[in-house]
């Protein structure tokens, strides 16, 4: 019932694959900080959207006091939710992996990376959804 392994002929990597996977190593560390880096701006842009969309409020009101019908309170808690999910990309995560253990490393940080990721992502759809809620007030 035992069976033989079956043993694969290889080669050294030709220097070409080399810097390809070299590439590949760097590109794995390297997302998550460019996932942090894209919700630092995500955040800058709903504080910049909401300052924007409470300085035309104001205008609009000091012009004409009963212009604004709908509260704007849906856009606005969208808004804070968006600001509250990209902190939380932002925020490092515990790094949980038993030491010296490269695969359990691996495991880690692609599990916090596909954790950032979703909450990016969501913090970017609550973003458009305050947005598109914003617009159809005007």
């Amino acid at each position: 019932m035992h069976e033989t392994p079956i043993v694969l002929p290889s080669r050294a990597a030709t220097e070409e694959e080399q810097f390809y996977l070299k590439l590949a190593r760097e590109e794995f560390s390297a997302s998550l900080s460019r996932l942090e880096e894209t919700a630092k701006y995500l955040i800058g842009a709903v504080g910049a959207v909401a300052g924007l969309l409470l300085s035309a409020l104001q205008l609009k009101i000091a012009v004409s006091p009963n212009a604004l019908q709908t509260p704007l309170t849906g856009a606005f808690s969208l808004w804070g939710a968006s600001a509250l999910l990209a902190i939380l990309v932002v925020m490092p995560l515990p790094y949980r992996h038993f030491h010296n253990s490269p695969a359990a490393i691996r495991a880690s940080f692609s599990r916090a990376r596909w954790w950032k990721w979703i909450l990016l992502l969501l913090s970017t759809l609550a973003f458009g959804a305050g947005l598109f809620i914003a617009a159809r007030q005007f």
